[in-house]
């Protein structure tokens, strides 16, 4: 019974290290699951040295295994301290790294004297029967009484920490930091507590008993993993509705941008329906003729049609572009990119007498991306611009978009440059901030959901730091396919 029992607790600590290891991973940040990670490890090292000990047969096989069960109680302790101080953020850090130097003061020792720390010498074994099966435990023995009252200090000392930080905590006085300061307490504290006072009484012999931490660790363990685990499906309920919120505000502002291109894209639509509304006034008056010549009507109803494939294009793209979506990772060609927005932009940069310009590296590799983001992205950029150069003279508003293979060799780049008044340095730092504009209708989300976009691609977006009659220019970065 004792082997299935603390093979079952081995299971169960194995299984918890890897779901904490995997939170972990998920977010490298959380390094309360990683030490809760480390705990179940060590908790796997316990049950199985504890069982070594219990089916010992001599008492220099004992002598062996106590010294070897110090490697994962360090472990275990040491992880325990540090999820304690990255849970709740409190207690003095001093007491800690005290703590954590005097045990490795204890393993170091334990390797250095015979049979182990604990003992100084150990004559006999008591043979028991426990939970049904015959086990060994400490018969006669002789302790290492001052080694065993640093050890003693030591736990005094994590155990002052503990309750500091708990007691830190729970002043703080909202809900969350009580829930977090009860869950110490309860899970880490009390626990430790028993373990502490039942080992002691087990090694100077005052308890028959079998020496054994396994189920105080593995209540700490499951405690602690359990609460952690609540958290982490909160902060992914928190975090995918920041999600949603975002793609919401992110809609709202490519509305918002098309809203500024409105006339201009009106324009662009009057001008093939004015050309379609021309040609079947003439495809009219050729058939009302006494011949209608068949080639004239055939040419009449091919400028028509393109025409409409014009309208019906630009059409598409506000639409494609003012839908709500996630974002959907594909391959995109650069400069297919670049012309989507060209496009959308070109007659309001025609009405402001501003001169686009192209420069692409040659045989630039495809991009791994979202199209409508991106055109997003560089579409926020371009309207910036044209919006910066329409107070300087009319022969000085220019607008340049680049690309080229960024400096990483993963990387392609991308900038807009515009010869407008520049940025002023007061305002340098604020740009990407939320909310903050200079525009007196603007929304102050453009360039901060932009980053946020860009980001999310695994890219970066900044501005160089130049002169102000110079203009400005933007760069993003965007990861290869």
């Amino acid at each position: 019974m004792v082997t299935i029992l603390w093979s079952l607790c081995d299971f169960v600590a194995i299984a918890i290290a890897t779901l904490c290891g995997w939170l972990w991973l998920v977010e490298r940040q959380d390094r309360a699951s990683l030490m809760l990670c480390v705990l179940g490890v060590a908790t796997v090292g316990i049950g199985h040295i504890e069982l070594a000990m219990m089916h010992s047969e001599t008492t220099a096989e004992f002598g062996e295994w106590v010294r070897w069960y110090h490697v994962p109680n360090f472990f275990g302790l040491v992880a325990l301290a540090l999820f304690t101080n990255y849970y709740l953020g409190t207690g003095r850090v001093w007491l800690m790294w005290a703590f954590i130097c005097a045990r490795s003061v204890v393993l170091v020792v334990n390797f250095l004297v015979d049979p182990n720390f604990n003992l100084a010498r150990l004559d006999s074994l008591r043979h028991m029967s426990f939970l049904g099966e015959q086990i060994s435990a400490v018969g006669v023995a002789v302790p290492r009484a001052h080694w065993q009252m640093f050890a003693i200090a030591s736990l005094f000392v994590v155990m002052a920490y503990l309750i500091d930080a708990v007691v830190r905590r729970w002043r703080k006085g909202d809900p969350d930091s009580r829930r977090r300061a009860l869950t110490v307490l309860i899970g880490v504290i009390l626990p430790l507590s028993c373990a502490m006072v039942y080992a002691q009484l087990a090694i100077f012999g005052l308890v028959h008993a079998p020496l054994s931490n396994l189920l105080w660790f593995l209540g700490v363990l499951m405690v602690s993993a359990y609460e952690l685990g609540r958290d982490a499906i909160v902060k992914r309920s928190a975090r995918l509705e920041l999600i949603e919120l975002r793609e919401q505000l992110a809609q709202a502002e490519r509305v918002s941008v098309l809203g500024q291109l409105a006339s201009a894209l009106a324009h662009e639509l009057i001008q093939p329906m004015t050309a379609t509304k021309a040609n079947v006034d003439a495809a009219r008056m050729e058939l009302d003729s006494e011949e209608p010549d068949l080639e004239e009507l055939r040419a009449i109803l091919d400028d028509v049609d393109r025409d409409g494939s014009r309208a019906v294009e630009i059409i598409t793209r506000m639409r494609r572009f003012s839908q709500r979506r996630a974002i959907d990772m594909q391959p995109l060609a650069v400069e297919d990119l670049v012309q989507d927005v060209l496009a959308l932009v070109r007659s309001e940069a025609t009405n402001k007498s501003a001169v686009l310009a192209l420069v692409m590296q040659p045989e630039l590799p495809s991009v791994l991306g979202d199209r409508v983001h991106l055109c997003q992205v560089l579409l926020n950029l371009l309207v910036n611009s044209i919006h910066a150069v329409e107070s300087q003279p009319v022969d000085e508003r220019g607008i340049v978009v680049e690309a080229r293979a960024g400096e990483a060799k993963d990387e392609v780049e991308l900038a807009v440059r515009d010869s407008g008044h520049g940025i002023p340095d007061n305002i340098a730092n604020q740009l990407f901030t939320p909310f903050f504009t200079t525009k007196s209708n603007g929304m102050g989300m453009g360039l901060a959901l932009s980053r946020t976009i860009v980001e999310a691609h695994g890219g970066r977006l900044w501005t160089d730091r130049m002169p102000q009659q110079d203009g400005a220019i933007f760069r993003f970065t965007l990861k290869r396919a």
